[in-house]
Parts: C-alpha cells; sequence; structure tokens
C-alpha cells in the first residue's frame, strides 16, 4: 500500500506521490493536478459532488454547495447539505475521499496513508478535526506536517539542502503562516512560527466584491445568493487577472442589466490597507520570537497562491527590504514538501539522513489563581516555539490548608485570560494527605513531535496521578465518529467516468446565468441536445453533443 502527501488547501488541494526516484504531483479524473476544496449535492442525481464540478456549482446552486470550510476547522460550525448538518470535519473528508480515489487510480494500488500539511499556526483542535477527517476518508495520518515546514522541505530539496536560513511566508486561499527555518547538516529546523487562521485570498475576493457593489451602486446584503456568488466570482477573476497585468475590467449581469467596473492594482494596495497591516504583524513577531532581524535571512521564500499577487509580492519586499523568492511554484511547494516527507517516514534510503525538527506552535499552561489579586490566570509551563520533544516544569501550592483535592486544568493559547485560550482538559486529583499547610506540587509537561501532551503531578512524596492528551483526541464519542464514519461511506459521490459530463453540464448552467437573452436561448438549446445525448447510449451521439455545446461555451466566454 502507498503513502502519499497531501497539502488541504482553503480553495484548493494537491497530492504529492514517490515516484521514479521524485515527488510527483497526482492527476486528478480532469487530468488537473489542483482539485477544488468544495463539496455540493446534486438533487437532480442524488450524489455528493467534489472538486471541479462542485466549484463551477457555487454559482448555480449556492445553497447546495459549500467551500473555505478548512477556515472553520476546529471550531464546532455547522452547514447545512442535503438536508443534513454538516460540520468542516466531515466536507473535509469529501475532498480527501476525492483525493484517495484519484490517487489509486493515478498509482493503481490501494493507498491507506497519508501525510497532511496543516497551518502552523492551527491549534491543537483544528489539527485533530484535520485528522479525524482523513480517518473518516480511509486514510491513516500519523503525522501531520506544517505548511511551511513542508515549504522549506521543497525549497531544499530543489536547492540541495544548503546551509541557510530562511522566512517561509505561507499565504493561502484563508490563512496566513511565517516560520524561520534554519538548515544545517541536512537538518532542518523551525525557530519560530506565527500566523493569522483568518486571512487569506478570500479577504482580498470580499474586498473587490464589497467595491464592485459600491462602483456599482449595488447593497450587497440586497442581493439574491446567486448574484452574490456571481459577484465573488468575478471578484476571485479580477484579483487572478491582477497578478499578471496592472489592470482588469469586472463585468456582470445582474437582474438583467449589465454592470463593469475597472479596478487596477494601485486601487486594489490601497482597499486593501488593512489586510497588508496584518500581513506585517505575524513578520514582525516571528524575528521577534526568534531574536534576529531581517539582515540574518539568507532568503524569503513565498508560497501558497495569494503569494503570486504583485501587490502582495512588492508589499513583502518593502517591509523586509528584501525582494523574495520567486523560483517556487507557490502552488505546489507545499504539496511536494508533504510528499517528500511522506517518503521519509517510508524510510527511503536516498533521504535518509534528512532530519526536520518542529516545535510548540502555542504555548501550554494551567489555569491559576493570582496571590495577589483573586483572578483566575494563565501560568504557563511550555512557551511557545520550544522545540519538540521537549519537557518543562514547575512549582505550584494549594490554594487552602487541609485541601483534599486539586483541579488542573490545561490551557493552550498565548493569553493570560485563561478564557482567551483553548482548554486541552483537565485532572481532578485526590490529595493523599491532607495537611495544616498549603501542599507543594509539582506540574510536568512533555510534548512531543506527533502533538501528544504528558501531564504528570507530583506532591513532595512522589507521583500521585497523570494523564495524556492527544492530538486525536475530539469532542465526539466513539458511537459519533462510528456514524459519520460510515455515512461518508455509504454517501455518494460522482463517479470519475461522469464527471466530465457533470462538469460541461455545470459549467453550462453557470454561463447561463452570467448571460443575457439571446445567448441563454442558443447555450439552453445545445445543453438540451447534450442531455438527450446522455440519454441515447450512443457514444458518437454524446461526443457530437459535447464539442459543440464546449466550442460553444469556449467562444462565449472567451468573447467576454
Amino acid at each position: 500500500m502507498a503513502i502519499i502527501g497531501i497539502d488541504l488547501g482553503t480553495t484548493n488541494s494537491l497530492a504529492v506521490c514517490w515516484k521514479n526516484d521524485k515527488p510527483v504531483l497526482i492527476r486528478n479524473s480532469f487530468n488537473e493536478t489542483s482539485t477544488p476544496s468544495v463539496v455540493g449535492y446534486d438533487k437532480e442525481n442524488e450524489t455528493y459532488v467534489v472538486g471541479a464540478v462542485a466549484n463551477e456549482r457555487l454559482i448555480t446552486h449556492p445553497n447546495d454547495t459549500i467551500s473555505e470550510f478548512k477556515r472553520c476547522m476546529g471550531q464546532n460550525m455547522e452547514f447545512m447539505l442535503n438536508n443534513r448538518k454538516e460540520t468542516s470535519v466531515s466536507l473535509s473528508s469529501y475532498v480527501l475521499k476525492k483525493i484517495k480515489e484519484d490517487a489509486e487510480a493515478f498509482l493503481g494500488e490501494e493507498v491507506d496513508e497519508a501525510i497532511i500539511s496543516v497551518p502552523a499556526y492551527f491549534n491543537d483542535k483544528a489539527r485533530s478535526d484535520t485528522k479525524l477527517a482523513a480517518e473518516l476518508a480511509g486514510l491513516r495520518v500519523d503525522r501531520l506536517i506544517n505548511e511551511p515546514s513542508a515549504a522549506a522541505l521543497s525549497y531544499l530539496y530543489s536547492n540541495g539542502f544548503e546551509d541557510q536560513t530562511l522566512l517561509i511566508i505561507d499565504f493561502g486561499g484563508g490563512t496566513l503562516d511565517v516560520s524561520l527555518v534554519e538548515t544545517f547538516d541536512n537538518i532542518i529546523e523551525i525557530l519560530a512560527v506565527a500566523g493569522n487562521n483568518e486571512l487569506g485570498g478570500k479577504d482580498f475576493n470580499e474586498v473587490i466584491a464589497e467595491y464592485f457593489c459600491k462602483q456599482s451602486g449595488l447593497v450587497m446584503d440586497a442581493l439574491r445568493l446567486q448574484d452574490k456568488a456571481l459577484i465573488y466570482k468575478i471578484a476571485e477573476k479580477a484579483k487572478i487577472h491582477l497578478s499578471k497585468s496592472m489592470s482588469t475590467i469586472m463585468t456582470a449581469t445582474i437582474e438583467g442589466k449589465d454592470y463593469s467596473v475597472s479596478i487596477d492594482n494601485n486601487k486594489l494596495i490601497k482597499l486593501c490597507s488593512n489586510i497588508f497591516s496584518k500581513i506585517k504583524a505575524p513578520i514582525d513577531k516571528v524575528l521577534r520570537d526568534a531574536r534576529t532581524t531581517i539582515d540574518d535571512i539568507d532568503d524569503i521564500v513565498l508560497v501558497g497562491g495569494s503569494s503570486k499577487m504583485p501587490t502582495v509580492r512588492a508589499f513583502i519586499k518593502e517591509v523586509t527590504g528584501k525582494a523574495p523568492n520567486t523560483n517556487v511554484n507557490p502552488d505546489t511547494a507545499i504539496a511536494l514538501g508533504a510528499g517528500i516527507f511522506a517518503e521519509i517516514k517510508n524510510r527511503n534510503m536516498d533521504l535518509k539522513d534528512i532530519i526536520m525538527t518542529d516545535i510548540c506552535p502555542f504555548s501550554l499552561g494551567v489555569a491559576t489563581c493570582d496571590s495577589m489579586t483573586g483572578d483566575i490566570i494563565t501560568e504557563f509551563i511550555i512557551n511557545r516555539n520550544s522545540s519538540l520533544p521537549c519537557t518543562r516544569q514547575k512549582t505550584f501550592y494549594t490554594m487552602s490548608p487541609m485541601q483534599e483535592s486539586i483541579r488542573i486544568q490545561i490551557y493552550q493559547g498565548e493569553s493570560i485570560v485563561v478564557s482567551k485560550n483553548l482548554c486541552l482538559g483537565e485532572l481532578m486529583i485526590d490529595l493523599a494527605h491532607p495537611t495544616k499547610e498549603k501542599q507543594m506540587i509539582t506540574i510536568k509537561m512533555s510534548y512531543d513531535i506527533n502533538g501528544i501532551l504528558i501531564v504528570d503531578v507530583e506532591d513532595k512524596d512522589g507521583h500521585i496521578g497523570d494523564k495524556v492528551f492527544m492530538s486525536k483526541d475530539t469532542d465526539l464519542s466513539p458511537e459519533e465518529i462510528n456514524k459519520m464514519r460510515e455515512r461518508i461511506k455509504a454517501a455518494s459521490i460522482l463517479g470519475r467516468e461522469e464527471e466530465k459530463n457533470a462538469l460541461l453540464i455545470a459549467r453550462a448552467e453557470r454561463v447561463f446565468e452570467e448571460s443575457l437573452e439571446q445567448e441563454r436561448q442558443i447555450i439552453l438549446a445545445f445543453l438540451m441536445q447534450f442531455k438527450a445525448s446522455l440519454t441515447s447510449n450512443s457514444l458518437k451521439a454524446i461526443n457530437e453533443a459535447y464539442t459543440k455545446l464546449k466550442d460553444l461555451l469556449d467562444n462565449i466566454e472567451g468573447r467576454n
């Protein structure tokens, strides 16, 4: 059985295998390396659609299509699809199930294990959700790799693992990660990480969409869902177009009326000033945490789809004083790094000498009572950016004499206010020998490379209790997980052989929505002819009708 690397992205997902002594991008049923992270439900055919087909249906079927759910990992947010409550976990599992099927078709063998990349700033709950999604899709995931770490591995693999210090900026569709990486003697050491899990290309899309509405005299909240989806789509297209040229024109037909708005990169910079300020913050934080300066950086490596924007690259150069490296493919670097790491785990002899260290992205501590104010505050035991594995301990005292038990609450985060941090769980400890004096308690935390946290408690007489907090822990019971697994396994997902025709139909429906009356009549005629051919069982008739409809759509979209 094969092991693959997966970049489970907010906008798109990719997978990589090791083939012919090198990492190779896996191609899906459309012969593409990128699969949109979009899930929908086709009520007409009573099937789930994943990837390109679902992506085409975002405009025409906004109530039955969901995207950008990766941002909600670890938040227990619910979505409605097919009259069912879905979560970011279940939706991600559909994407991973599709990737697994495509990988098995590409490799010609079963795939049962994966290394999945996650934002470095994902907390334990979000990492647990990612592992659970993979498990529900039929994939075993023993290790996750931070996205900037994967990008660094890909970069260094291509550049011969030279000794250097890198600033990796991973700016994707939904998240921003910044990592400081040092390499020496085939060792890749992560020195510091920072980021923002709610900042990405999606934010540029929203700003551009709002600008389009303002210039057109439209109120976004008053529009139909289909029209909102259309405006967001043209905003995304404009953002992509501005990555290749200085200006572009956005056009849309809303309720029979044509709208046209121009935008250029200079205007985009002004509109997105708040976004750019949020990009700078984690860069400053990483350099501050590592106690270094930009002068100590040998290279700045940009990855993630949003890093292709000239405005982003120009901003990075402005705030750092260094031109970022543009030799790395920002779309594939993370996936390739995950694939290389999968082969390292697979004990490939050519990669056996490569060692990658990792760090704790968030501080870990316990809730304590401040002796002066009586406030409940966080007392940190393991600080963020500590190298893994690591063990730290601190001494505490019971709150009162003759105290018979203590409750130890474990938190992850950076705030002194415990409620602002993530509670990982708690320990209830009975004290064997209550005394008239406050007792001394030692709390020891051990955090390993696989995200397993062991909390050990001792009094002055020795060990009195411990508990293991593992990354695979979840709020769901085993019964609930089994139910989800069976439901996802039984879900009817559009087959690979049907996707080509379904994609053309979804595209025709989208172009129909975007077109005016005369074009609509022609599209409808060709679409009905194609649908009729699908019931004829004649491959010749299907191919002819397919070609006619595709050529028509190419002509209309090319003209627009």
